[in-house]
């Protein structure tokens, strides 16, 4: 997942050259990557170097490569991440309020910094997650009290 969220000074932008030798280099990745295989990259330099890369690396490879090729803002959020409670909120599109009260009733793992509450980004996932989880299950509880009841 990518995130307009960077602990380092901000998301990473392609210039046009970037884009350029990424949109060429996605170009020529994407038939390999779309079989969903482990690869090897051969990089001919002296020595020549093989790179094994996992079919998982390589799709995420293709995702940066397609994000740079567009020029779009995007970061890599490492699972142990810890965020302030204002990215955290930012990246679950809630006020930081509502975000502190979730942390306050126990639905978002935190730690405290001093006075600073600190969330790892894993507990981020996992809230997403569950609540999503809870979506479904009260949307098949709504339908079936549709059906029960003859409101199709």
């Amino acid at each position: 997942m990518f995130a307009l969220l960077d602990q380092g000074g901000g998301p990473f932008v392609a210039n046009e050259a970037e884009a350029t030798i990424a949109r060429n280099a996605a170009e020529k990745l994407a038939a390999v990557a779309n079989t969903k295989q482990d690869i090897k990259i051969i990089v001919q330099d002296d020595p020549k170097v093989v790179v094994p890369l996992p079919a998982r690396a390589v799709a995420l490879i293709m995702t940066v490569l397609t994000q740079m090729a567009n020029r779009a803002p995007f970061s890599v959020i490492p699972y142990q991440a810890e965020l302030t409670t204002q990215q955290a909120a930012d990246y679950l599109n809630v006020s930081r309020p509502h975000l502190t009260r979730l942390i306050d009733e126990g639905k978002i793992g935190h730690r405290m910094v001093g006075r600073h509450r600190r969330v790892k980004f894993g507990d981020l996932i996992k809230f997403e997650n569950e609540s999503r989880e809870e979506r479904k299950k009260a949307l098949a509880e709504l339908a079936a009290e549709q059906r029960r009841l003859n409101l199709e």
